[in-house]
């Protein structure tokens, strides 16, 4: 193991360090201040129409969030993406079961109208079906999915969510890691640069 490996593996321990005790501050918080904690969470989200703390609520600080959150910040600590620098070329995959890359969508603009709430898949036929949910809303984009190696969102840091545009292999734009922290309207403020 050389000294890179062992520098993630460094910087993993004290995410880990880190969110366990966001998590653990956040439980005693959400018992001993509810009403305080969910008057914070609905502020931080009333942008967001589909935002429901109801259905947030259970989950807050649970073993599952604790689980996901350090997924994602273990995550962020591979991101090799800059604005302006290349764009990872990652395999993607059809819902015909065709492979090819990413970059073979740099042809057309993307847009994104709605979200799509979509659970874990275990295998490349469950990834493959959820995608086909979006389908049904009629995208203005390509529809693919990243492989179940994950590629793709590992390499752009894109878990949970975040918005990138790319052209000619290149980064124009990375967004803020999501759902709190992305802008759409950056996005298309970029795009009506590019097309103008």
């Amino acid at each position: 193991m050389g000294l890179p490996q062992a520098g993630l593996w460094l910087r993993r321990l004290w995410v880990l360090f880190q969110v366990a005790l966001q998590v653990a501050v956040g439980k005693v918080f959400l018992i001993l201040f509810p009403s305080r904690v969910k008057q914070h969470i609905v502020a931080m989200n009333r942008k967001n129409p589909h935002f429901s703390y109801d259905n947030w609520a259970p989950t807050l600080y649970s073993v599952q969030y604790f689980w996901f959150v350090l997924k994602v910040r273990w995550q962020r600590l591979e991101d090799r993406t800059e604005p302006g620098g290349l764009a990872p070329n990652c395999p993607v995959i059809r819902l015909s079961g065709q492979r090819c890359s990413i970059w073979d969508f740099m042809k057309d603009g993307w847009a994104f109208k709605n979200n799509v709430n979509i659970r874990n898949h275990r295998n490349l036929q469950d990834r493959l079906q959820a995608a086909c949910l979006l389908l049904d809303r009629s995208p203005q984009c390509p529809v693919v999915v990243d492989t179940m190696k994950n590629q793709s969102s590992r390499l752009y840091a894109a878990l949970p969510e975040r918005l990138y545009v790319l052209q000619a292999g290149r980064i124009l734009y990375k967004g803020k890691p999501g759902p709190w922290n992305y802008h759409p309207e950056e996005v298309r403020a970029v795009l009506e640069k590019l097309h103008s």
